[in-house]
């Protein structure tokens, strides 16, 4: 990023335009009611300004080429104290040196000079001590201000920086997530076409066909981390005609979704990868097959899923042969929907279910 000696930001010099604005009247305030000296104190106070602005914005460059607000808090108000004291008398000194020669006349013709209660010299040293300090404290005030809101510019620049690689981060975990079920279900799709194809080429036509729609969804809705649930029943239909291809009789399958909930959001994928982890280390696993129910439910704000099926009676081996589907499925509803999301996963005698909960969401 370019640094100019002079900011380009509209915002600083509304800032320090309406600060020199209320330093002046303090000055004009000083000048009414001292009535001394009235046309050399308006002189040098017009000097005065730029050669405050240029002071602290020559610190402001200090500050960031040589990176000071990477000093530890004594160190940076040692610095300031150090800079608005050198700085302030360098800017007196500046102011004097330029308007003394024209207006000592009025300096040697002060009351105090004139009474011999003072000399000219000592008169411009006390005025140099006293501009000097109250520049400083105008410098420090300024500085401290200055850092106090870049500090906090910082603090939100670091925030939003943090959620966009956070945002960036879950996003790539979602997508890896998402590379890992696709590979997992084609694989075994495929698998079961290619035993069904020798058998009867028929029903391996209808597989392929289905496949291919369950294929076309899995790449369309991979571009978005939710889908209607609508979208995700149909495809479930479409997993479902090429298991049962496959299996026959073996497998009874059955859902129940009220027609209000179709138009909620879900997370692509998300019931075809629990229908197959069901089938695989369920269905699958029993010689005379088995049943697999899915009921979906609006409960207040949350959609609850429950699938049902028949499983081994060994849950020790059940719980040993899960895959990564279940494990998947737990990361993508935590990285979407955090703690308002809820999993569950529990085997009793011959069966198995699942119950998952998310949020109701529509789109907007």
């Amino acid at each position: 990023m370019d640094f100019y000696f002079f900011p380009r930001n509209k915002t600083f010099w509304i800032y320090h335009g309406s600060v020199l604005l209320l330093l002046s009247l303090m000055q004009a305030m000083v000048i009414a009611l001292w009535r001394e000296s009235v046309m050399f104190n308006v002189v040098a106070g017009l000097l005065w300004l730029p050669l405050f602005s240029l002071a602290v914005l020559y610190y402001r460059y200090l500050y960031k080429q040589h990176q000071w607000y990477l000093l530890g808090t004594s160190k940076n108000i040692l610095v300031i104290l150090l800079y608005s004291t050198i700085g302030g008398f360098l800017v007196t000194l500046l102011m004097f040196g330029c308007t003394l020669p024209f207006f000592w006349n009025e300096v040697t013709q002060l009351e105090a000079v004139l009474k011999k209660q003072t000399t000219p010299a000592e008169v411009t040293i006390q005025h140099i001590i006293g501009n000097g300090l109250q520049t400083q404290i105008f410098i420090s005030g300024w500085i401290f201000t200055y850092i106090s809101i870049t500090t906090k510019q910082r603090i939100k620049e670091t925030e939003l920086t943090n959620l966009r690689l956070q945002n960036s981060l879950k996003e790539a975990q979602l997508s890896n997530l998402t590379n890992q079920l696709n590979p997992h279900f084609l694989f075994n799709a495929l698998n079961n076409i290619r035993f069904t194809i020798y058998e009867d080429q028929q029903k391996a036509d209808l597989m392929l066909t289905a496949l291919a729609d369950v294929l076309r969804y899995s790449l369309e809705s991979s571009q978005y981390p939710k889908v209607k649930l609508e979208q995700e029943l149909e495809i479930v239909k479409r997993y479902i005609d090429i298991i049962k291809i496959q299996m026959e009789q073996r497998l009874a399958f059955s859902i129940d979704v009220p027609q209000s909930a179709s138009s909620y959001l879900v997370p692509p994928m998300l019931l075809q990868l629990l229908i197959e982890n069901a089938i695989k280390h369920g269905i699958d696993n029993l010689r005379t097959g088995g049943t697999v129910r899915v009921k979906v439910e609006q409960h207040q704000q949350q959609l609850i899923f429950q699938l049902t099926n028949s499983a081994p009676s060994n849950p020790e081996k059940q719980n040993n042969t899960l895959g990564i589907g279940l494990n998947n499925i737990k990361q993508r509803l935590a990285l979407l929907y955090g703690e308002q999301a809820n999993f569950q996963a529990t085997q009793q005698d011959s069966e198995f279910c699942v119950t998952l909960a998310i949020p109701c969401e529509q789109e907007a």
